[in-house]
């Protein structure tokens, strides 16, 4: 009798960063709603209890009743630019690295500034940040680009794309560190936050555009942070030299609010240690996290989310809103938003992100397909193959009837003239230390007959069959836990505001249990 015993449910392996994921697609969902509700909404004076209650929630007690609860946002994409682009810089190398960065940033955003410039033309007037949007062939170049934060006087035609440049900052700072990186990761974060500390500090002395340069670079301490958390956590640095580190870029980002660098609320800081704290939290909650498909769709088409919803709500509310009145308006808005950017992304984003990465893959070589005989050189042992074994013939019997024995018939085949071959003369055997080019062929061993065998025992597994089964017992049910190395989607390995996975950090490992 077989005892059927039910197996446990086998744990559903992970392949993404879960709280990441949750963190890049709430924070995408919640810029979107920030800027309906204080741009639009607040800013214009529309009668919505809906906004007003949420924002008596969230934005008011935390003091970013300016900007909206969406500026959590900003530090988070930065923090997961730290902790995720710099383990695929250094696995990639400068040059890898600079042209997969390349692709992934400026195809979406090329799509994007063209798409306003459309809108400009046909004059459905898209948002502004109250800047000059001339449009010109050279704005539209510097704007697809980015450079366009860095000169004075800017034009700007995409308002939210200014954490890009911050973006492309970092990227070229980093690429500038790895060969510093990858020998003394200590140093390389010891020059990176020292550079930080003498560009802010010199802002104002080298014209507008490097003060704008300085701006821009007062939000890399967000970015170090990450890229700290990812040094540690992985063991490039004790834990010590992270801690002091973190307080270093901590003081440089709060010294930007000190010195007022681009400011325009006190809520900077609040924000940024906000986006810290559920960081950390995400990362120690990640064993217990489920992945979810709807956070891995989200989190995908969150860079498509960041840089297409101001633009496509603020031009169908301007055309929506005379006609219903704002709540019907916005369940046609935000239904539009969303087909806008999955066309985007199906279209756009990822054949950029395929193109990246096949433009950035390590070539490998071709195998070498030989044909015909392969000769390599052996000693030379014996060049005759082995013959087969035979059976000894008994010898023909002799004319007169009478039996003949072993030595008669040695005679008869030894004498001459009987009509037998004459014996091979002995080959010369070659010295041990004779080495030759051969053919390798194959050697053939033939079997012994089907008689001569000896009859084999039968296996352990065999006599067991025949026994009584034995009853499996279950195993013990483990807790789930993160795989010490996660094989983490080709769109994960972007910062926080793209879909960008096969170059994730391992931070698996960085949750090993430490033997006591």
């Amino acid at each position: 009798m077989v005892a059927l015993v039910e197996q446990p449910p086998a744990v559903q392996k992970k392949t993404r960063i879960v709280f990441i994921d949750i963190g890049r697609g709430l924070g995408a969902l919640l810029v979107f709603y920030s800027h309906i509700a204080h741009p639009w909404v607040i800013a214009k004076g529309e009668n919505a209890p809906y906004v007003s209650f949420i924002e008596a929630l969230t934005s008011d007690p935390m003091h970013m009743s300016k900007q909206g609860i969406g500026q959590i946002a900003v530090p988070f994409f930065f923090l997961v630019s730290g902790f995720v682009v710099t383990p695929i810089a250094l696995r990639q190398g400068q040059a890898r690295f600079a042209l997969n960065r390349f692709i992934r940033v400026y195809a979406p955003m090329l799509f994007v500034v063209l798409l306003t410039a459309l809108l400009l033309v046909v004059n459905l007037h898209p948002p502004s940040t109250g800047q000059s949007q001339e449009l010109t062939p050279l704005t539209i170049l510097t704007n697809t680009t980015l450079i366009n934060y860095l000169i004075y006087p800017q034009i700007v035609l995409v308002p939210v794309a200014w954490t890009m440049i911050v973006e492309v900052i970092f990227y070229l700072l980093l690429m500038a560190m790895l060969p510093l990186l990858r020998r003394w990761v200590w140093l390389a974060i010891a020059v990176e936050l020292t550079f930080i500390f003498v560009v802010m500090m010199s802002r104002s002395q080298l014209g507008p555009s490097y003060s704008l340069f300085g701006v821009n670079v007062s939000y890399l301490p967000v970015m170090v942070i990450g890229q700290i958390i990812w040094a540690t956590t992985s063991k490039k640095i004790p834990l010590w030299t992270g801690a002091l580190y973190g307080a270093v870029a901590w003081s440089l980002y709060v010294l930007a609010d000190i010195i007022n660098v681009g400011r325009i609320d006190d809520s900077y800081n609040l924000s940024m240690a906000f986006a810290v704290l559920c960081f950390l939290m995400g990362m120690f909650a990640e064993p217990k996290l489920k992945q979810r498909k709807f956070w891995t769709l989200v989190s995908e088409r969150s860079y498509s989310i960041y840089l297409l919803h101001m633009l496509v709500s603020f031009v169908l509310l301007q055309l929506l809103r005379p006609l219903m009145p704002l709540p019907l308006a916005l369940l046609i808005v935000i239904p539009a938003v969303f087909g806008v950017v999955e066309l985007s992304y199906r279209f756009v984003e990822r054949p950029s992100h395929t193109l990246a990465r096949k433009l950035s893959h390590r070539s490998k070589p071709a195998p070498i397909k030989v044909s015909g005989e392969i000769t390599i050189e052996i000693p030379r042992v014996d060049e005759r193959p082995l013959a087969p074994a035979r059976r000894p013939v008994s010898p023909p019997p002799r004319p007169d009837g009478s039996a003949t024995d072993g030595s008669v018939q040695g005679s008869l085949l030894d004498a001459p003239g009987t009509g037998s071959r004459p014996a091979p003369k002995p080959r010369p055997q070659p010295r041990n230390d004779e080495q030759h080019t051969a053919i390798i062929k194959p050697v053939t061993v033939p079997r012994p007959p089907r008689e001569t065998r000896e009859p084999r025992e039968p296996r352990e597994q065999e006599q067991d069959r025949i026994a009584e089964p034995r009853v499996r017992r279950p195993a013990p049910r483990r807790r789930s836990s993160a795989p010490l190395e996660l094989q983490h989607h080709s769109d994960q390995e972007d910062h926080g505001q793209r879909g960008d996975h096969d170059d994730l950090p391992r931070h698996g490992s960085s949750f090993r249990r430490t033997p006591r």
